[in-house]
């Protein structure tokens, strides 16, 4: 009973929240929990990155180095207590708090959004700006709405990675064939 108690003391809210998840995710439907998850709040970077259809995020989330897929992983932005892995150190507001979303500055968009904006659209068919710009003028949950009909996978309802187009869930076949695993094959 006493080490409960101590364990319980250590346990903050985003730790509990964090081990619910995991429980949840043995769910009988562990898709379309995925899906929901992918969508979570808590999942969108300061600079309005969804870490739920990042490649990082899919490849840990899906485990694919135990399939013999060598990428990087990573848990999302926020749940790692990171302010955003792309504007990192170089945002004051960012650093000290003082704004949650990038929208949320008088200097939005700065330059090193824009950068970044034009790379995600020129390469991965998505926009941090629009991101941001669709959260401040309707709300985070029609946000995450509308991202989750728009990188639902149509064959199987799970994820589509927008760094590559593919769903981590039924075609980890096409990913581990990629030489480019970061460029969507368009047709």
């Amino acid at each position: 009973m006493h080490i409960t108690r101590r364990l319980c003391n250590l346990l903050t809210p985003k730790l509990v929240r964090l081990i619910l998840i995991a429980l949840v995710s043995v769910a009988s439907n562990p898709v379309y929990y995925h899906v929901v998850k992918a969508m979570h709040k808590e999942l969108i970077a300061p600079c309005g990155m969804n870490c739920g259809i990042c490649s990082a995020y899919l490849a840990y989330y899906h485990d694919i180095k135990g399939k013999g897929i060598r990428m990087p992983y990573c848990i999302g932005c926020r749940p790692r207590d990171k302010k955003c892995a792309f504007l990192k150190k170089r945002c004051e507001l960012l650093m000290s708090n003082e704004v949650r979303y990038c929208y949320e500055c008088s200097n939005f968009p700065c330059e090193g959004l824009k950068h970044l904006d034009n790379r995600y659209r020129k390469y991965f068919k998505m926009s941090m700006i629009e991101n941001l710009e669709s959260i401040r003028d309707n709300g985070i949950n029609k946000f995450l709405e509308r991202e989750q009909e728009k990188w639902r996978c149509p064959k199987c309802g799970g994820v589509i990675c927008c760094h590559n187009g593919i769903c981590f869930n039924c075609s980890l076949d096409r990913l581990h064939q990629k030489k480019q695993k970061y460029r969507w094959e368009d047709k």
